[in-house]
């Protein structure tokens, strides 16, 4: 049976780079066979509601529109690794991920990265410097964030 991890790359990934929508780095374990994970960025806009969950000082930093409520970021849209990957493998794709959003920085500008993720998963993002901010318009997910 296929995993949802080979589903997002073989119909999405690929579709989405071909679209110029994000970009995927994919990990590969020596031998080049399976694929030990990978990490998705791009760039999404962030409403950021007035019963948040940050500081005045974070929201100064996002640069958010006050007429909008809108913040440009940057997005970590998807990120997976195998079951096979060696320990702490999600915290180098998230290092790939934040490196590269920090070259895009520098090229282009833009200082928030967002995510979006379950309840169980904002202890493994907070350890990563990302806060949380509100639940996402259908309450399913929480949108957290991180300034770069």
């Amino acid at each position: 049976m296929e995993s949802d991890t080979e589903t997002f790359l073989r119909e999405k990934a690929i579709e989405m780079e071909r679209r110029d929508i994000s970009r995927t780095y994919i990990g590969l374990p020596s031998d080049g066979i399976s694929i030990l994970g990978y990490v998705t960025v791009s760039i999404k806009c962030l409403r950021v509601p007035d019963d948040n969950c940050l500081s005045n000082k974070a929201l100064e930093k996002m640069n958010i529109d006050g007429a909008t409520g809108i913040a440009q970021s940057y997005l970590i849209g998807q990120l997976s690794r195998s079951k096979d990957s060696p320990r702490g493998f999600g915290s180098v794709l998230m290092e790939v991920a934040l490196r590269q959003l920090t070259v895009s920085k520098s090229a282009v500008g833009c200082r928030l990265v967002r995510l979006d993720c379950y309840e169980e998963l904002i202890p493994y993002y907070g350890g990563h410097g990302f806060r949380p901010i509100t639940r996402n318009d259908d309450g399913t997910l929480n949108q957290m964030m991180r300034l770069i």
